[in-house]
């Protein structure tokens, strides 16, 4: 509403810390043009100038307010149809809106929209077989991989079923090539208002399918590098979990890899973008897609289940073999010949060094627990009571040191209770299971580096999970330690360890024919696979549902068997819980309506409710009947929690 003078009154939340309201301002005659909701502008606060959001347009002032001038229209920001998003998100999960707001921003200052002329036209996607060219009798596109002329037939009737799901979950085995599921969904969003939006777990994955998109002729923008392109529209957006607070209006949206951890936010205020991208999905009207080999129990709650034909995804996944603990000699310390015969025969079969053995051991260090070989007493810290670990093997001559996890904390390894300096190593980590298997095998055994480092160049590697996502492909993978996985003390323990599996089945590709599967990081795997590699469990659970459900390929055994446990236990997605942590947690869970409050440990609170609608209404609720808003909340709020 623009007053006689041409001003314009606004709402507008400073993007500063501390402070959780909004303030009113008029806008000059002069700045009215470029200013709008969620544009980023500089207003005058207590003194200083700060940015901050409009985020109301045209509302009257307060009774008795005089409202200051806003100074300057820094950037364009979140359209309007974010703004809303963002409200609910930090409604969803007890945050705060500018957090959101921030996100849902460029990176950079962006002061107009480029020119349309400039982007390639919105409906020109090239038909198919215009562009691959016939490469020995099969058809290729320019970036190497399968075009979707030669994607199986049942693979747009998924595509196809799913999409006019509106909200589905299409379950496709973890050897099957995520380009042809990409194209075929683009196919479906032809000739729908706006631009398809696609969700991947990794940069290096966003990069990867915005080159090959882009070399069949697709126009593609890489988001949030790209705002402005995915503010003005004609593109294929791409990226990260930021693609769910993009702008632009989606005609669908694709969640590449939707098992993937990476989808969710750690920081504060903690999101999951599947919630988003389900909420602006629905608020749109679009249709939105989540496809994983092993969907999470709260990724199919209330969405529909698309799956293809029984054989087709049992060949996507790799042959299985088990080794049984409990069937060990004990007698071979260590490591079972068996293991030592399944590696030697993987390597036998030939391969480049590109190809290797990879194994897999989730601890790091060489020993993560020791006790006394003479009064087995377990080796604690002394001042946590934290289980000492051997970080490398000491030096010739040497005693080395143990050191605690937990406070860091140096010890030596002398027992404090009889005085000994003979332990035994009770849990091997990566550097000593190096060292064990490069005897028994007599070839190089090299140790995966930290997270992000590239591969060793040798014919075994060993590491934790992040050789995983690290890997091109391989020959074989074995888990030296699955109970590791198996019984690791969180409710999602079973979820999390199929995940890996199919991460070590995406390496391995098909069981029969040829795969054309892809590695992590969104790479084609190079040529074809007949009969893919091997997967190796070593567990003493075999009859375990998350190892039953890789050796035959069906995710529902997991899913069947954890939904009973958790309606029993009234965990997620049977209930909604948040885990509240910090100074101010004991005085801000005693003010908590119609949700159950139970302590974990010093200022660490877990409330649950019957419904993550319930459970946001009770912070609403909180903060709302508190006059500083969030910035009187003196504790960490986490909604749907991962590490519990």
């Amino acid at each position: 509403m623009i007053e006689p003078e041409g001003r314009v009154e606004v709402d507008v939340l400073p993007d500063v810390s501390g402070i959780d309201r909004t303030f009113h301002y008029a806008v000059p005659a002069a700045l009215v043009p470029g200013v709008g909701l969620g544009s980023i502008v500089r207003v005058p606060l207590h003194g200083r100038r700060v940015r901050g959001f409009v985020v109301a347009f045209g509302t009257p002032a307060p009774p008795g307010v005089v409202p200051q001038e806003i100074v300057q229209v820094v950037s364009l920001g979140p359209p309007a149809s974010m703004i809303e998003l963002c409200r609910w998100a930090a409604w969803r999960y007890a945050g705060r809106l500018r957090a959101f707001l921030t996100a849902a921003s460029p990176p950079t200052v962006v002061r107009r929209l480029p020119e349309r002329g400039r982007l390639p036209e919105r409906g020109s996607v090239p038909e198919r077989g215009s562009v691959p060219e016939q490469v020995g009798g099969r058809r290729s596109s320019p970036s190497g991989g399968p075009h979707p002329a030669s994607a199986p037939a049942w693979l747009g009737d998924a595509v196809r079923e799913a999409v006019g799901s509106r909200d589905a979950v299409l379950r496709l085995p973890p050897a099957h090539a995520r380009l042809p599921v990409v194209l075929a969904a683009l196919d479906e969003a032809r000739g729908r208002p706006g631009d398809a939006m696609i969700l991947v777990e990794s940069h290096a994955d966003a990069r990867t399918l915005s080159r090959r998109l882009e070399a069949l002729g697709f126009g593609v923008c890489q988001y949030p590098d790209q705002w402005a392109e995915a503010a003005l529209g004609g593109r294929v957006v791409i990226g990260t979990r930021s693609v769910a607070l993009a702008p632009g209006k989606p005609s669908l949206i694709l969640v590449l890899d939707a098992h993937s951890e990476s989808y969710r936010s750690s920081r504060a205020p903690t999101f999951d973008a599947r919630v988003l991208v389900a909420e602006r999905a629905r608020a749109e009207g679009s249709p939105v897609v989540f496809v994983s080999p092993c969907p999470s129990l709260e990724l199919l709650d209330g969405r529909a289940l698309v799956t293809i034909e029984r054989s087709a995804e049992r060949r996507g996944w790799p042959l299985a073999t088990v080794l049984d603990v409990r069937e060990e000699d004990p007698r071979e310390g260590g490591y079972p010949s068996r293991l030592v015969s399944l590696v030697r025969e993987a390597l036998q079969s030939g391969g480049e060094l590109r190809n290797p053995v990879v194994l897999v051991l989730n601890r790091k260090g060489r020993a993560r627990l020791l006790s006394c070989s003479h009064c087995r007493s377990v080796q604690r810290c002394p001042s946590c009571g934290a289980a000492l670990v051997q970080e490398q093997r000491p030096p010739k001559d040497e005693i080395g040191v143990l050191s605690c996890p937990s406070c860091g904390r140096d010890c030596p390894p002398i027992c404090p209770a009889c005085g000994s300096a003979r332990l035994r190593i009770l849990r091997p980590g990566v550097g000593l299971a190096r060292e064990q298997l490069q005897a028994l095998l007599g070839v190089e055994v090299a140790e995966m580096g930290s997270p992000g480092s590239e591969v060793p160049k040798a014919p075994v590697v060993i590491g934790t999970e992040s050789v995983l996502h690290a890997a091109l492909r391989a020959r074989m993978v074995g888990f030296l330690d699955f109970d590791h996985e198996l019984l690791a003390p969180r409710f999602r323990a079973a979820e999390q360890a199929l995940v890996l599996l199919a991460r070590a089945a995406r390496l391995l590709g098909a069981r029969d024919g040829p795969g054309g599967g892809e590695a992590p990081g969104g790479r084609e795997a190079p040529g074809g696979r007949s009969g893919g590699g091997r997967l190796v469990v070593r567990t003493s659970m075999p009859d375990h549902h998350v190892v039953r459900s890789a050796q035959a390929g069906s995710p529902d055994l997991v899913a069947a068997a954890e939904l009973e446990r958790r309606r029993l236990l009234r965990l997620p997605p049977v209930t909604a819980l948040g885990e509240v942590t910090g100074a101010g947690a004991a005085a801000l869970v005693e003010r908590l309506e119609g949700v159950e409050v139970a302590p974990v440990q010093n200022e660490r609170y877990l409330v649950r409710a019957e419904s993550s609608t319930a459970l946001a209404d009770a912070f609403a609720r909180l903060v709302a009947g508190d006059q500083g808003g969030w910035a009187a909340i003196d504790a960490r709020i986490e909604i749907d929690p991962l590490a519990l």
